[in-house]
């Protein structure tokens, strides 16, 4: 370990709750489905549930992944500035599409980059500009021919910023191989990566440059109670794991 002086005592008390964790060997997940993974490991620490934008244990966001999933990081939720008129319900009226299985209900599950134009049902394609001058990261809309439409949908450098550095300035990636016994999952947690964020600059290049990208999700519930309604799980802003290091010093 190096370079940890200014978090010294969070990590230590961190890395004493992993190993006790990883000592425990394989352990049953207490929740079904892909949550489940970070749910339980919170729980072998003692720490309860919250959605509070704050960082998870004593100024260290704890971030987990089974060992063979996707490599994909969500850093962070952002409703964009422009929420109040012109927010994400506006963009699932305009650009959603049928949901698969409830046909008359709209749903936007869809990615953008600021390198590349992504395609939003059959009808519309997304792109992320940075405007360096305006400090404004804007969401821009086009039609299937790439004939721009708006980009009335934007986020401030502002937002992003404090967004990034009240939550992430520590991350910890704890990772956790996984079986399934009798329909019932199982993990063991192996490592643990520990990382101090660079600066926002280093973010916004990166969202720049195609690295980051935004995901909407929009969907909709299918259980019993809430059926048909809208399910809004957010607007994040995720990396792929192996781009980690472009925007966080590994320190152990």
């Amino acid at each position: 370990m190096n370079n940890i002086n200014e978090n010294n005592e969070s990590i230590l008390k961190l890395l004493e709750k992993f190993i006790e964790v990883k000592n425990k060997g394989w352990v049953q997940s207490i929740r079904r489905g892909p949550t489940g993974v970070g749910a339980t490991f919170e729980f072998l620490i003692g720490k309860s549930e919250e959605n509070f934008e704050m960082p998870d244990f004593y100024g260290i966001e704890i971030k987990t992944k089974r060992y063979n999933s996707s490599s994909l990081v969500t850093l962070f939720n952002a409703t964009p500035d422009s929420h109040i008129i012109l927010g994400t319900k506006r963009l699932l009226s305009l650009y959603g599409y049928p949901d698969r299985i409830i046909k008359n209900v709209k749903v936007l599950n869809n990615v953008a980059y600021a390198s590349h134009y992504t395609l939003v049902g059959l009808k519309y394609r997304f792109k992320i500009m940075v405007d360096f001058n305006s400090k404004k990261v804007f969401l821009c809309v086009y039609d299937r021919y790439f004939r721009f439409l708006e980009n009335k949908t934007y986020w401030t450098f502002e937002l992003l910023k404090e967004k990034l550095e009240r939550k992430l300035k520590w991350l910890a990636v704890v990772i956790a191989e996984n079986k399934i016994i009798n329909e019932v999952e199982y993990f063991h947690y192996t490592k643990m990566h520990l990382y101090r964020l660079k600066d926002f600059d280093t973010f916004i290049k990166l969202l720049d440059f195609g690295l980051i990208r935004v995901t909407f999700k929009m969907g909709v519930f299918r259980d019993d109670e809430r059926y048909g309604k809208l399910h809004n799980r957010g607007t994040s802003f995720d990396i792929e794991f192996n781009d980690i290091e472009l925007l966080y010093e590994k320190i152990m």
